[in-house]
């Protein structure tokens, strides 16, 4: 995780060692239910020992690729109870997951302390990004637009505010009248709002070397569920 690693030092250095939180809110986020039910209790514990066994068993490997594990004590958030106690810095959801946070009582309190932070000074921002912009069109676009309108609702923000700022990304998207149009209807402010960023040299290089990454993952799966893992083949396979 970026968070746990290079970013460390420029927190240390120029943020008085503050961290900078973030929590994945989805259905495969422990747990549902109240903490006042014992099962719920016991599946979150039980999965907080999966983690740190996980994180013990990262010891050898390089800490390039060790980030790629959930330390126990960094700054990831580890259950859904967490997040709704001390809402992250960043959330990572999906828009099913928004659509139900927007009508339960238990996430009541996310919204609440944001927007108030939010209230509390102009120069505060909601950072909203949305990954794979080209994909929310016809009614399941227009679905998922009336919800990105509900969340602004929540926070006390106009679609137009100051202080909500709007990324994207698209394969697809680019620096037209149609595109400036799809934005516009999608997000519900002006098309002229939007800087659209493009480089066409750059796509796929984040993916130089993939195979090295597969060989760590492998050699770290079989050390913690050797059970689950196939044999390495031999010669004669």
């Amino acid at each position: 995780c970026l968070l746990d690693s290079t970013v460390l030092d420029y927190l240390n250095d120029f943020r008085n060692g503050d961290r900078i939180t973030f929590g994945r809110y989805t259905g495969a986020t422990p747990v549902a239910g109240s903490p006042d039910d014992v099962y719920a209790v016991n599946r979150l514990r039980e999965h907080l020992r999966s983690i740190q066994t996980q994180w013990q068993a990262t010891t050898d490997l390089e800490p390039e690729f060790r980030h790629f594990y959930q330390n126990p004590e960094g700054p990831e958030s580890w259950s859904r109870w967490d997040m709704q106690d001390a809402p992250p810095d960043i959330l990572i959801t999906n828009y099913s997951m928004l659509n139900i946070m927007l009508m339960r009582d238990i996430e009541t309190g996310m919204f609440e302390e944001t927007a108030n932070w939010l209230n509390e000074d102009p120069r505060n921002t909601f950072n909203l990004v949305v990954d794979e912009l080209h994909s929310y069109r016809g009614t399941p676009g227009t679905e998922v637009a009336y919800i990105l309108r509900l969340l602004a609702m929540r926070l006390r923000l106009a679609p137009d505010s100051p202080q909500l700022r709007i990324l994207g990304t698209s394969a697809s998207l680019d620096d037209s009248s149609q595109s400036r149009e799809f934005l516009r209807g999608f997000f519900g402010r002006s098309a002229e709002s939007f800087e659209i960023v493009s480089d066409p040299t750059d796509r796929g290089s984040t993916h130089s070397n993939p195979s090295r990454y597969a060989k760590q993952f492998a050699a770290f799966a079989r050390e913690v569920q050797p059970d689950q893992m196939r044999p390495e083949p031999s010669v004669e396979d």
